[in-house]
């Protein structure tokens, strides 16, 4: 029996961090004919061919004290390649006490907009700011991230094809190659972006980047307050009967994080809302109602903050098989669970002492990715609530 438990749960953990990616792929190549379909840009026949036929896009950036770096993320936006007549920058200012709001008074003659919120969270700051945008277009952005020069173009393009009702831009870590932590989270990032990809082809995508994605500005639903944007908004959009697609060409860029005490509060805080939001929409988590969309969130979403569980099962399992039953078998049952616990102890140590031990850091990021989704799974089921702009 404890066999049998510690290879239920190791499928389980493959299918998450491997095996779900790898079944997409063989859909894709399955359905090639009706992923292309879906993925096209626009319908046949429609382009846009003048500056003046673009949508209007507002790109809303929420922020809260952020006078080191706001100016810079506006005149990034501000030389984004789009229209000068389309383009609208919205700063929503939650509460901010330093100079942020004066910075973004002394852009208004250039496009830029000022809504000012009296500190009612990010989302609640979101929520009433969207009131006053009348664009058909709204993108949500950060401060800590840059677009590509043509970002706003390859978002608006996709809008073009009347079923697309949000797009998700592909955002890429800037993480310095001498850090191995911060690597093995752009691997961890760069098999996110590789699934995201591989959904918008077969139409079942309800995720995206919260920094870097745009919806329609009529299908808004105004968000419950201590969920995030990148969880609940693409649930509305496929509740509405309109298609969430990832554009790989609009790129945006951000750093990553500073240490891994910042990375672990931003899971807990991801892990959290993002549960919580999910399951406010748990009509699209019925595989009878919704087959398409439930597989995704199921496997894409569900499992992976759960992995935290498996992965106790299996290492325990497989230990106590050892323990009862010690043989070359049960031996190599345990080895690769006893090997990560004992290579993310040293990945731990040697980011406290700025040393790199090759495959250290990828184990320490696993685990510390595992560790904030059991911490913010707890929290979920325990009834605690996300309110405010900054991490908890």
């Amino acid at each position: 029996m404890i066999l049998m438990i510690t290879i239920l749960a190791t499928l389980i953990l493959y299918w998450i961090y491997d095996g779900y990616g790898r079944f997409l792929q063989i859909m894709v190549l399955l359905k090639r004919d009706e992923c292309q379909s879906i993925t096209a840009s626009v319908p046949k026949g429609v382009e846009i061919k003048n500056e003046d036929r673009w949508p209007t896009m507002t790109v809303l950036l929420t922020v809260h004290n952020e006078e080191t770096i706001i100016r810079r993320r506006i005149e990034n936006i501000l030389q984004c390649d789009y229209p000068a007549g389309c383009l609208t920058v919205l700063i929503a200012s939650d509460g901010s006490t330093d100079s942020t709001n004066d910075i973004v008074r002394s852009c208004f003659d250039r496009g830029v907009r000022l809504f000012e919120s009296p500190g009612l969270g990010k989302t609640g700051t979101q929520n009433a700011a969207i009131r006053s945008i009348e664009s058909d277009l709204i993108a949500f952005t950060d401060a800590d991230i840059l677009f590509d020069a043509d970002w706003c173009k390859q978002i608006a393009r996709r809008f073009q094809n009347p079923q697309v009702g949000a797009v998700d831009g592909r955002a890429l870590y800037e993480a310095p190659t001498s850090d191995a932590l911060q690597a093995s989270q752009g691997f961890y990032w760069t098999y996110e972006l590789k699934l995201r990809l591989l959904e918008s082809q077969l139409g079942i995508l309800a995720v995206v980047a919260g920094a870097c994605f745009a919806i329609r500005r009529n299908l808004f639903v105004t968000m419950d307050p201590a969920i995030g944007e990148d969880c609940i908004v693409p649930l509305d959009i496929v509740t509405q009967g309109f298609r969430v697609v990832h554009e790989p060409l609009a790129i945006s860029r951000f750093d990553s994080e500073e240490d891994s005490s910042i990375t672990l509060r931003r899971r807990i805080r991801m892990t959290l809302r993002n549960w919580q939001g999910t399951w406010t929409r748990s009509h699209l988590l019925n595989p009878l109602r919704h087959p398409g969309y439930a597989f995704a969130l199921w496997s894409h979403k569900l499992l992976r903050w759960l992995s935290p569980l498996f992965l106790a099962t299996a290492s325990c399992c497989s230990m106590a098989q050892f323990i009862v039953a010690p043989s070359l078998a049960s031996a190599l049952i345990f080895a690769p669970f006893g090997g990560l616990f004992a290579l993310a102890g040293i990945g731990w140590i040697s980011a406290r002492r700025h040393l790199q031990v090759p495959g250290t850091g990828a184990a320490y990021s696993f685990l510390l990715a595992n560790v904030a989704f059991l911490i913010g799974i707890w929290r979920a089921v325990t009834g605690h609530r996300i309110h405010s702009y900054r991490n908890a």
